[in-house]
């Protein structure tokens, strides 16, 4: 929380001004067009950094490991904030060159207080006392702050209702890193035999901002049509709605590709055969289902309540004689939950069924594939059997097999693993359990790793997928980030100009309607207008500038009413 504070505080100092900061450089309206090339220049520019930050961060954190773990967040971490901090001595060292405009007083305080006065005005305000209502409700504030300040004010009250879809906007393209992260982590990453981590893929949006920026209004080489900045605000909007389109048809696709958890009065099973036959499985009422050898079968959703669980498997099975080829046992179900059956065979070699934990076979938030080992077999207090899983980056996750397991089966938590191939070894103290093996294992799949044990030898392991492995390609995801991106550039980029432009262009409209005195390149004099002008025209002060043909040099004097 303490992070995050400080990183509400640095971005709410940095992200409103400096874009202005820069803005103040420029004359207006004399550098108009370098002002807009400018606005590009510097957003591009921040899309870089965001683009060269999405590809190294994740890079760090995922290539480098600290601290005992797979994932370096401290280096991930600490290697912007020292970029951070070489940026702001190469801010400071400029500042010798800079326009600085200083403010003159806190403005923000002035405009609370001058609402806050006009509001209480408003709600007292008595006819009879008063006099007639005001035209603005800021109105009420002028014999105590001013005309000057209340007309400002107005422009500004003007402008905030322009940007009530902004905070909407900016709501729905920050879904980048939560939603469409947690969204990217149920598609298939690889490309070109390298597989992205889902943060990663933010590195799309300011790619492509980086490869817009230039043909669009005020770049190198525009291509679309020069639009006012309003105009490019709204085509914004309507491209970021098209982009979360995009987003709800791509979730359907991906929700209906995904092995979902039953409903609340609702259940399913899920049948593993570690067996070398295919076998088949018959659920009272609800029909039957053939397993393949060492394969998976689903049967969901079914209603939650007790079934009579039958499978029967062939006598010869894999070139080995079962002595007793038919089971039959109750199951009573948990509702919203899976219920896991093991279909294997005892060292009598008849065939038995064991049972897993419910559970939902949820996929990780961060798309790593999820691996449980279940172990299958008579173990004591004497055998201490292992079961040694290790990636290719050389990181392990032991299993301590219980040595009273339930039932004959003892089950691992889940371990989130790197996708790619793994090997696993298991090992007994007195020597006799002993095996090895290898599986690969690809994103956002869910893993049962099932090693059997006969006759105190293990007999089969199979890996088995209840939830299988992300299907939909990366690619579905390119449409949405490509939409929101051209919707950036026409609604970021516009609404800076805007934000700069707009205030400064009706306060000089403003400004220039109320100094009927001192218009440039008029032929009658300033004193001829306000001796024909009415009293109540007259001001307190006028500002008339004297020039000559042959000097341009300006001198002020200050006329008095009187």
């Amino acid at each position: 929380m303490i992070g995050l504070a400080l990183i509400a505080t640095g971005t709410g100092g940095i992200k409103p001004c400096v874009a202005a900061f820069g803005g103040d450089q420029f004359r207006l309206p004399e550098d108009s067009q370098q002002l807009q090339k400018f606005f590009s220049t510097f957003y591009c520019t921040v899309n870089f950094g965001g683009f060269m930050g999405m590809i190294v961060t994740p890079a760090l954190r995922r290539g480098i490991m600290c601290f005992g773990d797979d994932a370096c967040y401290a280096l991930g971490f600490g290697f912007p904030a020292i970029l951070v901090l070489i940026s702001i001595v190469i801010f400071v060292m400029g500042k010798p060159w800079y326009k600085i405009k200083q403010p003159r007083d806190n403005i923000t305080l002035k405009f609370v207080l001058c609402a806050w006065y006009a509001i209480k005005k408003r709600i007292r305000y008595n006819k009879n006392i008063d006099g007639p209502p005001r035209g603005h409700w800021l109105d009420y504030s002028i014999e105590k702050y001013g005309e000057k300040l209340v007309s400002d004010m107005k422009v500004v009250c003007s402008i905030l209702y322009l940007y009530l879809p902004v905070p909407i906007f900016w709501s729905l393209f920050d879904q980048q890193g939560s939603r469409w992260t947690f969204q990217a982590s149920r598609l298939r990453s690889e490309v070109f035999g390298v597989t992205l981590m889902p943060d990663q893929l933010q590195v799309m949006n300011p790619a492509m901002v980086l490869l817009m920026i230039p043909m669009c209004p005020g770049g190198a080489w525009p291509l679309l049509p020069d639009l006012s900045p309003l105009h490019k605000m709204f085509a914004g909007g309507i491209l970021a709605a098209m982009s979360f389109v995009c987003a709800g048809i791509l979730q359907i696709s991906i929700e209906r590709s995904t092995l979902q958890p039953p409903g609340h009065e609702q259940t399913g099973l899920v049948a593993l055969n570690t067996l070398g036959c295919p076998v088949e499985l018959s659920v009272s009422g609800e029909g039957s289902a053939r397993v393949d050898a060492r394969g998976t079968a689903l049967l969901s959703p079914l209603p939650h309540r007790t079934y009579d669980v039958t499978v029967i498997c062939p006598r010869d099975c894999s070139g080995r004689i079962m002595k007793r080829y038919t089971v039959r046992t109750h199951l009573k179900t948990v509702a919203g939950m899976f219920m896991p059956i093991i279909i294997g065979q005892n060292s009598d070699d008849e065939v038995s069924l064991y049972f897993m934990d419910p559970g939902t076979f949820v996929k990780s938030l961060t798309g790593k594939p999820k691996l449980k080992v279940v172990y299958i077999g008579n173990t004591g207090p004497n055998k201490n059997v292992t079961i040694n899983v290790e990636t290719e980056k050389r990181l392990n996750d032991i299993y301590y097999v219980s040595n009273s397991p339930v039932d004959h089966i003892g089950e691992s938590a889940y371990m989130c693993l790197q996708p790619g191939k793994f090997e696993w070894r298991a090992t007994s103290a007195d020597g006799q359990v002993s095996g090895s093996g290898e599986g690969d294992v690809r994103a956002g799949g869910v893993y049962v790793l099932c090693v059997r044990e006969r006759l105190d030898r293990l007999d089969a392991a199979v890996l088995h997928a209840p939830n299988p492995p992300n299907e939909l390609q990366l690619a579905w995801i390119v449409p949405q980030y490509l939409l929101v991106s051209m919707a950036e550039i026409m609604f970021a980029v516009s609404g800076l100009e805007f934000s700069f432009t707009q205030v400064l262009s009706v306060h000089s409209a403003k400004t220039s309607v109320s100094r009927p005195y001192s218009e440039p390149g008029s032929t009658e004099s300033c004193l001829g207008r306000m001796e024909r002008a009415r009293p109540s025209a007259w001001p307190a002060h006028a500002v008339v500038h004297v020039g000559t043909p042959s000097t341009t040099d300006r001198r002020t004097t200050t006329l008095a009413k009187d």
